[in-house]
């Protein structure tokens, strides 16, 4: 199943708009990281699989893309990552 965007983006304000068009995409790529790797997992054929592999990494640099450009825009995000990265952040 895939995921729904959890905020309506028509109602967001303007200055936060960009950030949520990110977690947004975020969503999508790792939506499509899990549907690809749960394809690769259940099919025996080893070359599928292995582009299966291939498209679900791709999708995780487009993650690693996104998630860049919202640490830059949301220092909050990006003082909690920094946070966890040290070791400081709370589970």
């Amino acid at each position: 199943m895939l995921s729904e965007i959890p905020v309506n983006l028509q109602a967001v304000k303007k200055k936060d708009l960009d950030k949520e068009i990110m977690r947004a995409a975020m969503i999508a790529e790792l939506d499509a990281v899990n549907l690809y790797e749960s394809m690769a997992a259940l099919t025996d054929n080893e070359d599928l699989a292995a582009i299966l592999h291939d498209v679900a990494r791709e999708e995780k640099v487009h993650v690693a893309m996104f998630q860049t450009v919202l640490m830059e825009v949301d220092r909050e995000y990006m003082k909690v990552m920094a946070d966890y990265a040290l070791g400081k952040g709370r589970v």
